[in-house]
């Protein structure tokens, strides 16, 4: 899950990137900044330092200490020094403010010296935050021995309270972005919602109605859906009431239909208009059974043992004289199913593998949280391309209409429908030979 593919997170990125954004812009406007031409860097007055030079000068040794502690707290640093300290790596001597204080304290050799790397030369002698990247110092000699330093960075009493300030202001942040980030959630809590809905619905009509809570937007969302989801059950009620009607008067026709073939004196033409008919009803029943598929509420799936289920249906299939054979199923095998539709599933499955082939295997295996039944036979398989199109309504890759071969294409379309109201996955492979293996992937009932 990436940023760009949640609602929550995306919200929450864009809120820290404003909140880090906000945090930069009141540091800049906090430090301190100075564009008065005779203060350069945030430095003091050319006239300034000299009358506090001179302080130190008539002042003890003993108190120039505490004198110098005194003048801390402004935006720029005051410091004594026994020597005059080597200049920084990467500084240079910045002749044009060196002469300014020199013309102000005459015969003291001050010098004024800085990195001039690429932060330096891009804001220049205004006083800026960057600037503390690139500090500016200037060094005077006292006339009592010992030099005076001025950096344009804080003092120390200035950076205690910036630290401060800035501590509050990022706790305050975090607090404000903490309870922007759960309003966040709760706000999009109602589209998981909904999402959660429309993929219960796809598998159930009988879903529940979606809870109207959220924003004004989202409340609106969660009404239109289950209006949608209303009509969309209504249709489909209406659907299977039709299509009952209809196939309530297609088999009393079909019964006369069929006692009446009882009639024709020709023993052939009576054996093919009987099979025509049975064709047709079968036809009508496997028809009614896809219709009904989501017009009914599903059954509540139960603990179904695989060993025990795949025995009786094989079995059934074994007095009918068919090539089945079933592989090893450990006893513990459990799958949460419907007894009624696994049964179905599997004989729609066999019946088909009989039908194209002359060997069929049925096998069961656990994997991870779920159980694979597999039904697999030697028949001609199918072209890896058309094996996406199988379990879709009257698809057939035999183009003939005789239910033997081609069949109305409803067989698989039946097991994929059943096989969704357990929960259950349809997977079309082909087998080691030349085959199709068909895998029905059901929840596994556990212990």
């Amino acid at each position: 899950m990436t940023i760009g593919s949640n609602l929550s997170l995306r919200l929450a990125a864009i809120l820290l990137v404003g909140f880090i954004a906000l945090q930069i812009l009141v540091v800049a406007v906090a430090l301190p900044s100075s564009d008065d031409a005779r203060r350069p860097y945030n430095l003091p007055r050319p006239e300034e330092a000299a009358a506090i030079a001179a302080a130190l000068d008539r002042a003890p040794l003993r108190e120039r200490a505490g004198l110098v502690d005194a003048l801390e707290g402004g935006g720029y640093s005051v410091a004594l020094s026994p020597a005059r300290p080597a200049p920084e790596r990467g500084s240079g001597t910045l002749r044009d403010v060196e002469r300014r204080y020199d013309a102000a304290m005459p015969g003291r050799q001050v010098e004024v010296d800085g990195r001039r790397g690429r932060i330096g030369r891009l804001i220049g002698p205004t006083a800026r935050p960057a600037r503390f990247f690139a500090p500016i110092r200037i060094v005077i000699p006292l006339h009592q021995g010992g030099v005076l330093l001025f950096t344009n960075r804080p003092s120390n009493s200035a950076l205690g309270y910036l630290r401060r300030r800035a501590v509050m202001g990022a706790l305050g942040g975090l607090v404000l972005l903490v309870a922007l980030m759960v309003a966040v959630r709760q706000t999009t809590r109602p589209l998981s919602q909904l999402s959660q809905g429309v993929r219960r619905f796809a598998g159930n009509l009988d879903t529940p109605d979606l809870p109207i809570a959220g924003p004004r937007e989202v409340r609106a969302l969660a009404a239109a859906f289950n209006d949608m989801k209303a009509q969309i059950r209504a249709l489909m009620g209406e659907r299977t009431r039709v299509l009952a009607a209809i196939a309530h008067d297609l088999r009393t026709y079909l019964t006369r239909l069929r006692l009446r073939a009882e009639y024709i004196d020709d023993v052939g033409h009576r054996s093919r208009a009987i099979a025509d008919l049975d064709e047709m009803t079968a036809l009508l029943n496997d028809t009614l059974l896809l219709a009904d598929r989501d017009g009914a509420p599903p059954n509540e799936p139960e603990r179904v043992g695989v060993a025990d289920a795949l025995a009786a249906i094989v079995g059934a299939h074994l007095e009918l004289a068919e090539p089945v054979t079933l592989m090893h199923v450990p006893a513990d095998l459990a799958i949460a199913a419907t007894p009624l539709s696994l049964r179905r599933i599997l004989d729609n499955l066999i019946a088909n593998a009989v039908r194209h082939g002359n060997a069929v295997t049925v096998a069961a295996h656990a994997r991870g949280t779920t159980v694979d039944i597999v039904v697999e036979d030697d028949g001609p398989g199918v072209p890896s391309a058309a094996l996406a199109g199988l379990g879709t309504p009257f698809h057939r890759l035999d183009p003939s209409r005789d239910r033997e071969t081609g069949g109305a294409g409803l067989g698989l379309a039946i097991v994929r429908a059943l096989a969704s109201r357990d929960r259950a996955e349809v997977l079309f492979a082909q087998a080691a030979g030349t085959g199709l293996r068909v895998t029905i992937r059901y929840p596994s009932a556990g212990n």
